[in-house]
């Protein structure tokens, strides 16, 4: 299924509207949160087309790895409008009751303005910088977004041309650790999408509590696809502690406004291909702190520890930010961000 539409004309809005309401049956996620969600999205991309000459929106199931009930109570999915037009002088007064960016009626959406997406959406976040477009995002599903005590989210999109996308990522939760896994199956396309998919399915069946031994045997695990490269992060959000560890250039860092962004080491090499020394780099977290990964679909990210209006929002709307503003668009693009929610006062 497509992670984005092009909305560059009134046709891109009823197709995101279909391809936002296919995800929400996927997920169950009901017809009352599925008309809510059809409402935000048609608002959404209408708005992309009267105030930012066109955008994209993204969706992106979080794909938490539960059984039974438990995966059904964390059925989420994310919904991103990402565009680079004027932005928003007064995002306070847009919110507000009786602001609508749109006549009634035009797209079908009603003029429900963004007051109204807040209270329809789950979750919602916008950031917007005059000259530097706007960023809105929304989810729906899950009552309690956090996984034991970590908020996270991603994105991702195809390669350009292509229905499948060879990049993919993962998150479970096993004895309070959250382990998010990021795949990129090399190369692009269906092949590359197999290969990702099979890690997924290995990973799902790995029990080893080790970071290296799991990655070690994860590899072992896929020998016989084309092999994919790989960063798997454990954070135990209790402790405020996390290890990481990979294989191949899976990007990976720690950022936090005004702070030195801390980038993470991977080894050289892929699953399923020749063994390498693998090595976890253990951190300890600190409030605030941004975890990022992401695959070589995303441009090197410099400079992110002085975008401190943008990590101070949530994990979602700064993935968003990330696949809009860094995408290379010549290979699939993944990116996951987590962070240790802060405790309720």
């Amino acid at each position: 299924m497509k992670q984005s539409v092009e909305i560059s004309e009134r046709s891109g809005v009823a197709e995101a509207r279909r391809m936002a309401q296919r995800y929400a049956s996927d997920l169950s996620l009901g017809a009352e949160r599925e008309d809510r969600l059809a409402i935000v999205v048609t608002e959404m991309a209408t708005n992309l087309l009267r105030h930012a000459a066109g955008g994209r929106i993204l969706l992106q199931e979080i794909p938490v790895q539960r059984a039974g009930a438990a995966a059904e109570g964390a059925r989420r999915l994310m919904v991103a409008a990402v565009d680079t037009g004027p932005g928003i002088p007064d995002i306070g007064r847009a919110l507000q009751d009786g602001y609508s960016t749109l006549a009634p009626g035009i797209g079908g959406s009603g003029g429900v303005g963004l007051g109204a997406m807040q209270r329809l959406a789950d979750t919602f976040d916008i950031h917007s910088e005059p000259g530097g477009g706007t960023v809105v995002c929304c989810s729906f599903g899950a009552a309690n977004p956090q996984l034991a005590g970590v908020d996270l989210a991603g994105f991702r999109m195809n390669y350009p041309g292509e229905i499948e996308c060879g990049d993919n990522w993962t998150a479970r939760v096993r004895d309070g650790v959250v382990e998010i896994l990021v795949i990129d199956g090399l190369g692009h396309g269906p092949r590359a999408a197999a290969a990702a998919e099979e890690t997924l399915k290995a990973f799902a069946l790995r029990r080893d509590k080790d970071l290296v031994t799991l990655m070690e045997n994860l590899s072992e695990d896929v020998r016989a696809t084309r092999g994919s490269v790989a960063g798997l992060l454990q954070i135990e959000a209790a402790n405020n502690r996390a290890y990481y560890g990979g294989i191949g250039n899976i990007t990976a860092m720690v950022a936090a406004p005004g702070s030195a962004t801390r980038r993470l080491i991977s080894r050289d090499g892929r699953l399923g291909g020749p063994a390498r020394s693998l090595q976890t780099e253990e951190l300890d977290l600190r409030p605030g702190d941004t975890l990022i990964l992401h695959s070589d679909g995303i441009a090197t990210l410099r400079g992110i520890d002085r975008m401190t209006g943008l990590l101070r929002h949530s994990p979602g709307l700064i993935a968003a930010s990330l696949m809009r503003d860094h995408n290379r668009g010549r290979d699939d693009a993944c990116v996951v961000v987590a962070r240790i929610a802060r405790p309720e006062v």
